[in-house]
């Protein structure tokens, strides 16, 4: 058995099926060739890791000899302004010449210089003029003197979401703009293009995109709020679009540079001139600036780049230590100061713009990333002033967050358990907002989270409102539904907001109007079941059926167990024990359901339906209907009066007033003056 060597397969002449036959061949057995299989493995994993680390080790380097190339290249544009700046002086020391002697030579060479010029400058209006032939609604390409073609070309726009095709385009890149045009499908004379629109290079970005799917050989320009993807027909015209980009982008700051210099130095030279005008030439001091460091010099370009890669937070920093910087003694007076500033409050508008897009709840929001993926945001809009604005989107973040939470419960089983689990997930939402606004926002802005609380519990209760309060839902689960929602209002109450008080007058009129239903469905059966009653006692059947029903109006309060006859007969009539049950629950729910300012509408409903029982009991001598009318009176009264006062505190007056009426006798207790001294006794 040959052992496996990487020079093998490092020979031209390899072939893989000729080497797997002859291994098959030499191995004796599977176990053989299983482990011939593990070392041909082995050898693959070391290959492909050598590789990874060679090809990482060259891209750094790479890296690292690009970022060299591009310094070099930024000192060789300063070098040929600076020789430039100087061929300028030298010609006019050479034109004011103190011996008044002309140099021949060198006024030749100027003046071919000038014919140079200006060929140049024809061939430049000539193509300028040649564009704006060939474009439709083309912009005045000769409006501005220095405006130079740098590249032209065709691309094909690409969609930056979908990633899908949009249009071919022709674009003209300038030193000063990007002019985007379009085809035009059916061209009549020299017209070939038609112009869309135009990007100063100033405000322009361009970035790189990797290869991905279909997507091959593209760049993106950001021009705030325009982002662009366009895609080349090959690596090779890619990367001359990227390093004509740079072209322009140096062009444009050397020039804006230059000018600030020249500002500067002839504001300079005057006031100097004005301070001390007898000096010659030769004593005027040259000005002493303080050079601004490479990052300071390079600010704007770096906020471009953590801008576009969504470092929100180096940004900040990176614009704050700049502000200060520019404001020591050092570069207090630095000629570029007022032009660096006023581009770093161009991005920091950028900025802002940027982040309140991205607290916009309608633009791209998902609730998986909680709230606190907004956090970074707000604390950067809170240190730019805009405190209201980042609150208000806050806030709106936090209702579609609720809302997505609520929805996310399913209604399953009982309508109880669906409420119970809904205010759960209602108030820890709640609770989890107000804990991340306290965290972001100062004392005063409380008082808007009160506000939308409020409403948002409001929203909640309209749609709870809607589901529990329906003639198909009994008296005693809307009791249930609404305890469990107050109960976790009180919960709520922990975190220092009570929002009972909204809670309650939501729920007031649909309670109101589910005991007068309840009232009216009670007393619009009356006269159904007493007319339909046989005036007999009930039989229950078996012993477990009375033991029930005991159990029930046990729960009730009332115990009828002196009522069971027989074992299985309870010496009530039908009607008797249905009106029992319906009063006894009315009032139970009622006492627990209603609020102090509701306890009329409970006394009102007991009246109603008391007096219609009562009233028609009258003029019905049966005996056995008699029984059943003093048990009503002797018993059942008398015990709901009883535990209305207890639950309450004082009488209810309109039942009492109805006992009365009908003769039933109330023991009330009588009032026992407590001494708190031993004076009088």
């Amino acid at each position: 058995m040959s052992d496996v060597n990487m020079e093998k397969f490092a020979v031209p002449e390899f072939v893989p099926e000729r080497y797997v036959k002859e291994l098959a061949k030499s191995c004796v057995g599977g176990e053989e060739l299983a482990q011939q299989k593990e070392k041909i493995k082995n050898l693959a994993e070391e290959t492909a890791s050598a590789l990874k680390k060679n090809v990482y080790e060259n891209y750094m380097q790479f890296i690292e000899t690009a970022t060299e190339i591009s310094h070099l290249e930024t000192e060789m544009y300063k070098l040929s302004h600076l020789l430039s700046d100087q061929r300028i002086v030298l010609t006019t020391l050479s034109q004011a010449s103190i011996l008044g002697n002309e140099n021949t030579l060198l006024r030749e060479s100027l003046d071919n210089h000038d014919l140079e010029a200006e060929r140049a400058e024809e061939e430049r209006k000539n193509k300028l003029t040649l564009i704006t032939e060939k474009v439709e609604n083309c912009m005045n390409l000769l409006d501005t003197p220095e405006r130079h073609l740098l590249h032209e070309g065709d691309l094909l726009e690409i969609d930056a979401e979908e990633n899908t095709a949009l249009q071919r385009m022709h674009v003209y890149l300038f030193n000063d703009c990007l002019m985007l045009t379009s085809w035009i499908s059916n061209r009549r004379g020299p017209m070939r293009y038609k112009f869309q629109t135009s990007y100063p290079i100033s405000t322009l970005a361009v970035v790189n995109v990797r290869d991905l799917g279909t997507v091959k050989q593209a760049f993106k320009v950001l021009a705030f709020p325009d982002t662009r993807v366009f895609q080349c027909n090959s690596l090779a015209i890619k990367k001359d679009w990227l390093d004509k980009f740079d072209v322009a982008k140096k062009m444009h700051i050397e020039k804006e540079n230059s000018k600030q210099k020249k500002k500067d130095l002839q504001e300079k030279v005057r006031h100097e001139s004005l301070e001390s005008p007898s000096l010659s030439v030769e004593e005027i001091p040259s000005p002493q600036v303080t050079p601004l460091p490479d990052w300071l010099a390079d600010v704007t370009e770096e906020l471009d780049v953590l801008i576009v890669e969504r470092h929100f937070q180096k940004t900040y920093d990176l614009m704050i230590s700049a502000q200060k910087t520019l404001s020591t003694e050092d570069f207090i007076n630095h000629p570029q100061r007022n032009d660096i500033l006023k581009k770093i409050e161009q991005k920091q508008k950028a900025l802002t713009e940027i982040l309140l897009k991205e607290l916009d709840a309608t633009h791209n929001w998902s609730p998986r990333g909680g709230l606190r993926s907004s956090r970074n945001p707000v604390l950067i809009l809170n240190k730019f002033n805009m405190t209201s604005q980042a609150c208000e989107l806050f806030l709106n973040i936090c209702s579609h967050t609720v809302k997505a939470h609520v929805k996310a419960v399913q209604l399953e089983g009982s309508i109880h358990s669906y409420v119970k689990q809904v205010g759960e997930v209602f108030f820890c939402s709640l609770s989890d907002a107000l804990t991340e606004f306290i965290s972001l926002f100062p004392k005063n802005k409380l008082s808007a989270f009160i506000v939308w609380a409020s409403m948002q519990l409001r929203i909640l209760m309209s749609q709870i409102i809607k589901q529990v309060f329906t003639p198909q839902c009994a008296l005693d689960s809307v009791l249930e539904c609404v305890q469990s929602l107050r109960e976790q209002c009180n919960l709520f109450c922990e975190f220092g907001l009570d929002l009972r008080f909204q809670m309650n007058s939501c729920l007031r009129m649909p309670i109101i109007k589910a005991l007068r239903e309840y009232k009216e469905k009670i007393v619009d059966s009356m006269k159904t079941k007493i007319s339909e009653d046989k005036w007999t006692p009930v039989n229950m059947h078996t012993k477990a059926g009375v033991n029930k029903f005991v159990s029930q109006m046990e729960k009730l309060g009332l115990s009828l167990a002196r009522y069971i006859i027989n074992e299985t007969w309870v010496d009530l009539s039908s009607s008797t024990i249905w009106f029992t049950q319906s009063v006894l629950t009315l009032h139970n729910v009622g006492l627990r359901i209603v609020t102090k300012d509701m306890m009329d509408v409970v006394d009102e409903c007991i009246y109603a339906i008391f007096n219609s029982r009562l009233m028609c009991s009258l003029g019905n001598d049966i005996s056995y209907t008699q029984k059943n009318f003093r048990f009503i009176l002797d018993i059942l009264m008398p015990l709901m009066l009883k535990n209305y006062k207890k639950e309450v505190g004082y009488e209810n007056e309109k039942l009492l007033e109805l006992a009365k009426k009908f003769g039933v006798n109330i023991a009330t207790p009588k009032n026992i003056t407590k001494y708190t001294s031993n004076e009088y006794l």
